[in-house]
C-alpha cells in the first residue's frame, strides 16, 4: 500500500508542490531525497494527499528519522510563498541550513551481519558501488525496509573546548608604569570594559587580537592577566529607570503580540530588552535577536555575554562558514541555544521553544533581501508571530511609517522613550551652504573651526558622506559626455587613489580614459565626492591628525569591519570618514562632533520614500555624537529652510511621521496600498519590453481593470549587467495575491518580483 505526499522540492524554482509515493508512513517536516526531471534533488514533505490518477514516482530515501520542523513551521513557508509572491521551492529550502556536499552529508550505517559494508560510509562512496545512482537507491530503499543499515544526516561538529577565563591583575595606577605593546593595550582596553574579566575566545570573536598573537602570552609573563576557573555568577545588571520599568510592564502584559519600542539613540532601548528577555527564560523560552548588519553583533554579543553568562548563545549570518551555519542551525532546533542572534536570514531557523523575538533598528532597509528570493524579514517575524504565537519587539529611534502606521490604528503596541539615559541628545545646526563662507568646495569655514575645536579637546569627529570614491563621475567640458559603465547605463565612480573608474553596480572597472571616447577632448573633469576627496580635503587642514575611512571600498570583509571599529574605539582624537555604514549602531562614547555633507542627494532622489529614508539617515548619524555626553551635529545643506529640516534639527521625527503619512495616503503609496515591482530584464531590449507588456495585459484581463496597474516602463537604471530592464507596478490593495500566482507562475525566472521593497531604485 502506497502513501503519498505534497513535497516541495529544494532549488529547483516551482510555485507548486510535486506529490510522490512511499510505503512508509512518513510524516509532515521530513526531507525526502527524490528524483526531479531526472535530477536527484532533496525536498521537504509539506502534507499527506490522496492517490494521483497518474503516474508517481517513489520517494528514493528518507533524510530524518523525525521531522525537523513543525506543522508551523510548514504553515509558515506556505504563507510567506503566497505572501512574497516566491516560489515555494525556495522558501522551503532557506528555513534550513546550507547543503553543501562536502559539509552535509548522509551517512550509511550498517545494523546487521547482511548489510553490504562492514562500517559507516558516506552515501557517495556507496553510489560509487553501482551504475547509476537510481540504482543504487533502489538498493539503498531495500536495504532500509529490512533495517539491514539506517541513514544519517552527517554534519562536521566542532570539538567544543572549555571555556578559560582572562582576568585583569593590576589598577589603572599599576597599568601606567607598565611597557605594553599597542595590542597589549587592546586586551587590556577590552578586559577593563567587561568588569576585568571575559572568556579567552571573546578575544578573538571581537577581532582584539588574531590567533596565535604572542601579546597574550607576554601579559601573562608580565604578571598583568592571568588565566582563571572565576566565572561570573552574577550577571552585570544595570537598574532600569522608571520610565523603563513602566514600558517593561507593558510589553510583558499586553494583550498584543507586536510591541514598537520607539526611543532616540542612548535612551536604553537594550536594557528593556534584556529584561525582557530575563522573564523569557525564567519560562523556559528561547530569544531571537535580528540585527540589520553582521558589523552590530560582536558588540551585542559581547554584553549578552556580561548580562546572561550562564546562557547559550548562536551567531547566524553571512560572515560565518556554512559549517557554523549547519552546527548553529542544528542547535537552533534541538534546543540547545537559549539566544539566536543574527542578521535577516535567521528570521526562517525554527528554533526550538521561541518565545521572544527582537528586532533592532527596524527601519533598516537591510532587513529587507534583494537577491534572487526577495522577503522582508520584519514581514516574517509578523508572520511568525501570527502562526507560533510569538511576543515580538521592533526598535528603532526612527521606525518606519509602516509601523507608525500600525501603531495609530491600534494593531500594534506603541511605547515611547524620548530621552537619554546619560546625557542630552546633541544640538543639530543646519547649515545652509549658499550662505555660509567656505575654505574649499566641500566644506565651510565654521564646520573646520568645530572639528579643529574637536580634535583639541582629544575628542572624535565623525563626517558623513553618501557615497565612497574620489568623485562620482567624470564628464568631458568640452561636449558634456559622462563617462558610463559599458554593462550598465550609469555613470562610473572615479577612484583617485587606484585612478580607476569603477561601476558600484557591476564590479566593472578601468581606466581613466586619457580623452573623451566621444569627441576626443582632453578635457576630462572629476564632479562630485566621496569618502576618498573628503578625506584628501580633510588631510589639507589637519595634516599631522589620525583620519580613519570606513566605506565598501576599504571594507571588504567582516574581519576588516572589526579591525576598522576597534580601531575608532581607542581613546584618542580623531576623525572617522564614512559612508551609511557607520549610521548603523556605532556606539563610540568619544564622539563629540557629526558632520553631514551633501544632505540634499538623498532628499533629492525620485523615490516616494526618499521623505523618509533621509530623515531616518540624518537622525541615526546624528545619534552617534554624545553617546556619553552632549555632542553636536552640522548638517550642511541647500534647502535650510525646509520643514523637513527644521524637524530633523528639532529632533522631530513624529513632524516627519505626520507630513510622511499625509503624502502617501494622498498619493495613494504603502501603507495605504501595496506595492509590487515585477522587473524583467533580457539582452535584447525589444524582448524585455515584449515580456513586461505581455505580463501586464495578462494581470489587467484576470482582475478585469478593478486595479492601479502601471503600463511597462523603464526603472531609474535602464540597463544593468548588460541586460536591458523594464517593470510593471501594481500599485493598490490585492485580497487575492493567490489569484496573482497563477499567472506568475507562468513567467518563472523571466521577472523579479518586489512586494512592498523599501526602495524603487532597484
Amino acid at each position: 500500500m502506497y502513501h503519498y505526499y505534497e513535497i516541495a522540492v529544494f532549488g529547483t524554482y516551482t510555485y507548486n508542490t510535486y506529490t510522490y509515493k512511499s510505503t512508509n508512513q512518513l510524516t509532515p517536516g521530513q526531507r525526502v531525497l527524490v528524483d526531479f526531471r531526472n535530477q536527484q534533488k532533496i525536498g521537504i514533505i509539506l502534507s499527506e494527499t490522496s492517490e494521483k490518477p497518474y503516474n508517481v514516482k517513489e520517494i528514493e530515501l528518507l533524510l530524518d528519522e523525525k521531522p525537523l520542523i513543525s506543522q508551523k513551521h510548514i504553515e509558515l513557508i506556505k504563507e510567506a510563498s503566497i505572501k512574497f509572491l516566491m516560489p515555494i521551492s525556495e522558501i522551503a529550502k532557506i528555513v534550513f541550513p546550507p547543503i553543501s556536499s562536502d559539509r552535509t552529508r548522509i551517512k550509511i550505517i550498517p545494523k546487521s551481519p547482511l548489510a553490504p559494508i562492514e562500517k559507516t560510509i558516506f552515501i557517495n562512496e556507496f553510489y560509487k558501488k553501482f551504475k547509476t545512482k537510481k540504482e543504487a537507491n533502489k538498493k539503498l530503499k531495500q536495504l532500509l525496509e529490512n533495517h539491514i543499515v539506517s541513514l544519517e544526516l552527517y554534519y562536521k561538529r566542532k570539538i567544543e573546548k572549555k571555556d578559560r577565563y582572562i582576568s585583569l591583575n593590576l589598577d589603572l595606577n599599576q597599568l601606567l608604569e607598565q611597557k605594553v605593546s599597542q595590542a597589549g593595550m587592546n586586551i587590556i582596553n577590552f578586559l577593563q570594559e567587561n568588569n576585568g574579566c571575559v572568556i579567552e575566545k571573546e578575544l578573538y570573536q571581537n577581532n582584539i587580537i588574531k590567533p596565535g598573537s604572542t601579546a597574550l602570552k607576554t601579559l601573562i609573563k608580565k604578571g598583568i592577566i592571568s588565566y582563571t576557573d572565576y566565572k561570573k555568577e552574577t550577571p552585570f545588571k544595570v537598574s532600569l529607570t522608571e520610565k523603563q520599568k513602566e514600558i517593561l510592564e507593558k510589553i510583558l502584559y499586553s494583550n498584543k503580540n507586536i510591541e514598537l519600542l520607539y526611543g532616540v539613540t542612548g535612551s536604553g532601548k537594550t536594557e528593556i530588552f534584556f529584561e525582557a528577555m530575563e522573564s523569557y527564560f525564567k519560562n523556559e523560552k528561547k530569544v531571537m535577536i535580528l540585527l540589520p548588519e553582521i558589523s552590530l553583533t560582536p558588540q551585542l554579543i559581547s554584553r549578552i555575554n556580561n548580562r546572561f553568562p550562564d546562557k547559550k548563545i548562536g551567531v547566524y549570518h553571512s560572515g560565518i562558514s556554512p559549517a557554523e551555519k549547519i552546527k548553529t542551525w542544528y542547535e537552533a532546533v534541538n534546543g540547545e541555544i537559549d539566544i539566536l542572534v543574527g542578521a535577516r536570514s535567521a528570521v526562517w531557523i525554527p528554533l526550538k521553544n521561541l518565545g521572544l523575538v527582537i528586532a533592532d533598528e527596524e527601519h533598516d532597509q537591510s532587513f529587507y533581501q534583494f537577491d534572487q528570493l526577495s522577503y522582508d524579514a520584519i514581514e516574517v517575524i509578523y508572520l511568525r508571530s501570527k502562526i507560533e504565537d510569538i511576543k515580538v519587539i521592533l526598535s528603532s529611534a526612527t521606525p518606519t511609517i509602516r509601523e507608525m502606521k500600525n501603531a495609530f490604528e491600534g494593531k500594534i503596541n506603541l511605547h515611547k522613550l524620548q530621552e537619554r539615559v546619560f546625557t542630552q541628545m546633541p544640538d543639530i545646526e543646519i547649515i545652509d551652504i549658499k550662505k555660509e563662507e567656505k575654505v574649499s568646495w566641500i566644506f565651510t569655514k565654521k564646520v573646520i573651526k568645530e572639528i579643529s575645536k574637536t580634535l583639541s579637546n582629544n575628542k572624535k569627529v565623525l563626517i558623513f558622506s553618501p557615497t565612497k570614491g574620489y568623485a562620482n563621475y567624470l564628464i568631458c567640458t568640452n561636449c558634456g559626455e559622462i563617462i558610463k559603465c559599458k554593462h550598465c547605463d550609469i555613470s562610473l565612480t572615479y577612484h583617485k587613489h587606484t585612478k580607476k573608474l569603477k561601476c558600484h553596480y557591476c564590479g566593472y572597472e578601468t581606466n581613466v580614459p586619457p580623452v573623451c571616447p566621444k569627441c576626443g577632448s582632453p578635457t576630462l573633469q572629476s564632479r562630485g565626492y566621496g569618502t576618498e576627496r573628503v578625506v584628501n580635503e580633510i588631510l589639507r587642514f589637519f595634516p599631522s591628525r589620525k583620519v580613519v575611512r570606513i566605506d565598501r571600498e576599504i571594507i571588504k570583509t567582516h574581519e576588516d569591519l572589526e579591525n576598522a571599529f576597534n580601531e575608532i574605539k581607542k581613546e584618542e582624537p580623531m576623525i572617522i570618514v564614512g559612508t551609511k555604514m557607520i549610521t548603523k549602531g556605532l556606539d563610540i562614547s568619544d564622539i563629540k562632533l557629526v558632520i553631514v555633507l551633501d544632505s540634499d542627494r538623498y532628499l533629492s532622489f525620485p523615490e516616494y520614500t526618499s521623505f523618509e529614508h533621509t530623515a531616518s539617515l540624518l537622525i541615526q548619524v546624528a545619534g552617534r555624537s554624545g553617546r556619553r555626553e552632549k555632542g553636536k551635529v552640522i548638517i550642511q545643506t541647500f534647502k535650510s529652510g525646509e520643514d523637513f529640516f527644521d524637524a530633523v534639527k528639532n529632533h522631530d521625527y513624529d513632524k516627519i511621521i505626520d507630513l510622511e503619512l499625509s503624502n502617501r495616503k494622498k498619493f495613494n503609496y504603502p501603507p495605504f496600498s501595496q506595492l509590487i515591482i515585477f522587473l524583467f530584464s533580457n539582452e535584447d531590449k525589444n524582448k524585455a519590453y515584449k515580456e513586461a507588456f505581455d505580463f501586464y495585459e495578462e494581470i489587467n484581463d484576470l482582475f478585469d481593470n478593478s486595479i492601479e496597474i502601471l503600463e511597462p516602463t523603464e526603472p531609474l537604471i535602464p540597463k544593468l549587467r548588460g541586460l536591458y530592464r523594464y517593470q510593471v507596478i501594481i500599485k493598490d490593495n490585492i485580497n487575492d495575491q493567490e489569484k496573482l500566482m497563477e499567472i506568475i507562475k507562468e513567467y518563472g525566472k523571466k521577472c523579479y518580483i518586489y512586494v512592498n521593497p523599501p526602495t524603487t531604485l532597484l
